[in-house]
């Protein structure tokens, strides 16, 4: 019986060493967030919102911008860090040009911070017509 006891011991300690180990490579659950950007009443043609989280929850996620439309459930690396993030958002015309493959800049790129719920939610982006006063072209990634 003592034989027993101890392999049973053993065995109740494999089996937490186990479980330990999957609970810390496991990674955060995404959230999955979705909307509209709309700018003067009309949808954003092209452009990108950035979710950076709270330092140490995760990197920075970007989300296209397409006629209007995101979807971080799209992305190559899909969701986003679900609790406050700080987000950027840049539109363009969508007409592609030598050098600027979404187009020329429509208004500057609005920052600002929002809570992303766990799960799935939806959110709506309007940008107000006031940023594109003094418009300051931003150079790209496709430069």
């Amino acid at each position: 019986m003592h034989g027993l006891a101890r392999r049973a011991l053993g065995g109740a300690a494999l089996v937490a060493a186990i479980a330990l180990a999957a609970g810390c490579s496991s990674k955060p659950q995404m959230a999955q967030i979705s909307g509209t950007v709309t700018f003067k009443g009309k949808p954003v043609p092209a452009g990108y919102i950035s979710f950076t989280p709270e330092p140490g929850k995760g990197p920075v996620r970007v989300c296209q911008i397409r006629d209007g439309v995101f979807d971080s459930a799209q992305e190559p690396e899909p969701g986003v860090f679900p609790g406050r993030n700080e987000i950027r958002i840049a539109g363009f015309d969508g007409v592609k040009v030598r050098l600027w493959g979404q187009g020329k800049q429509i208004f500057n790129p609005v920052d600002d911070a929002i809570d992303v719920p766990s799960g799935t939610s939806k959110r709506d982006f309007e940008i107000p017509a006031s940023a594109a006063n003094n418009l300051q072209v931003v150079p790209t990634a496709d430069e």
